[in-house]
């Protein structure tokens, strides 16, 4: 009777070993091959959304001069893509990630105009080799609308002077 039971025993737990072993390889097949079912496909409706634009307010590809401001120190620098929401500013020290500073930008046609600011990117810690323009991604805030306003005006001349170019050389 004992004999039974052991036999009956092992039985039943190499059963349960097979169903286990059995298991795991059915579940790795299946992993790969969803797996590369979907590398086929390419990439998702999902992930191309990681990727789209974010910013509320389009960039302009302008390159304007500037001086940061921040504890006594200034530094020129030089705007590029611009907007009102922001704009990346070349220059050789980029402050570090969240300081506030004020940057003074020479807007054509207005002059020099203050604006508060933040730094909300850097590439100051990436090899040389690279980075195309040393600099930081900056984020204007808590500004007059004043300012905003003239800075919105500087754009659109700024846009209607590239536009009147491109159409100059278009009827050539």
């Amino acid at each position: 009777m004992e004999s039974k039971f052991i036999v009956t025993s092992i039985g039943i737990g190499g059963a349960f070993f097979v169903g286990i072993v059995l298991f795991w390889f059915v579940f790795g097949y299946l992993k790969k091959r969803i797996s590369a079912d979907k590398m086929k496909q390419g990439y998702s409706a999902a992930s191309k959304d990681i990727w789209a634009e974010k910013r509320q307010h389009p960039r302009v590809e302008l390159s304007w001069p500037a001086f940061i401001e921040k504890a006594a120190q200034s530094q020129e620098v030089q705007l590029k893509d611009i907007s009102l929401g922001g704009a990346f500013v070349i220059c050789q020290q980029p402050l570090a990630l969240q300081d506030q500073f004020r940057i003074i930008i020479d807007l054509p046609d207005h002059g020099a105009v203050p604006f508060n600011a933040e730094v909300v990117w850097s590439n100051a810690n990436m090899p040389r080799k690279k980075v195309v323009n040393r600099g930081m991604g900056i984020k204007f805030m808590a500004n007059e609308e004043k300012e905003r306003q003239l800075l919105q005006d500087a754009i659109t001349a700024a846009l209607e002077i590239i536009d009147e170019s491109i159409e100059g050389k278009c009827t050539d």
